[in-house]
């Protein structure tokens, strides 16, 4: 093709001029590399250091929490937890101990021994634990124990 454009110039004279500056271009992107790599690079480490919700909800939810009616809920770095019993319910409230994890930024699933997995919407906001349960549309508040 470039010698059937170089035997008739009149035709596509553009052309021409495009693949006799090929080499000028790639020289010129060679000599850009670096500025391209900078930026890819960039681009690479800012997205690296925006951690997904998940993991910012799992670390945040580490720690001791208590609602108002005086229930507590203690989550574990190892993804386990604990609900102590409260013997003066009638009926008496066994202690129990779960795991859990992020189903996403949202859903937290706690699974008890022998039992399908409680899903519950919960919403983070410094101190304060908001579960909602979409089964009943219930609501339960809990802050992080001092």
């Amino acid at each position: 093709m470039v010698a059937r454009l170089a035997a008739n110039p009149t035709k596509n004279p553009l052309t021409i001029r495009w693949l006799l500056t090929i080499g000028r271009r790639t020289k010129y992107l060679k000599f850009r590399t670096p500025n391209y790599f900078l930026l890819v690079l960039l681009v690479i480490l800012n997205l690296a250091a925006c951690a997904p919700p998940e993991a910012a909800s799992e670390q945040a939810i580490v720690g001791q929490w208590t609602n108002p009616k005086g229930g507590v809920i203690h989550f574990y770095a190892d993804k386990t937890g604990f609900i102590p019993g409260d013997t003066g319910q009638t009926p008496a409230i066994p202690a129990v101990r779960f795991t859990f994890y992020f189903q996403d930024a949202t859903h937290l699933a706690i699974m008890m021994d022998g039992q399908s997995p409680l899903i519950v919407e919960i919403k983070l906001e410094g101190d304060t634990m908001t579960w909602f349960t979409p089964e009943n549309g219930a609501q339960f508040v809990y802050n992080r124990a001092k």
